[in-house]
């Protein structure tokens, strides 16, 4: 239902209540290696206004929308009643899938061995 930086953008608003949440601050919060001023910085910021807008469109979330240097960016962002319940949705399909990832990866992993038995026998 929700790419991964959308769904980072729930589950931050959901895990951090009290913070006033902007663009950047999300940026940070979710990219921690990313500074502002890199190279890297402008399109991690873009992706995550854009998932930012695209909550807005889906009703869940809210925020003040002001423009900046980089564009339009969202101050305050929050969750509404629908976001809050996306986002608690969005926290246990991550921990359903995480709690499933060893036994989804074990054929990939029995794949990648045999493949370097075969690499190894040439």
């Amino acid at each position: 239902m929700f790419n991964n930086i959308e769904s980072g953008v729930l589950i931050v608003l959901y895990e951090e209540p009290d913070v006033s949440h902007t663009s950047y601050t999300l940026t940070q919060r979710l990219n921690p290696p990313i500074q502002i001023g890199i190279q890297d910085y402008e399109p991690t910021f873009e992706n995550v206004r854009d998932a930012t807008e695209e909550h807005i469109v889906r009703g869940l979330v809210r925020g003040k929308r002001l423009k900046g240097a980089d564009g339009i960016y969202f101050s305050d962002i929050k969750l509404t009643s629908k976001g809050e319940q996306a986002a608690i949705q969005e926290r246990k399909r991550r921990a359903e899938l995480e709690k499933a990832l060893p036994e989804i990866t074990k054929p990939a992993n029995a794949v990648i061995a045999e493949m370097k038995r075969f690499e190894e026998k040439k």
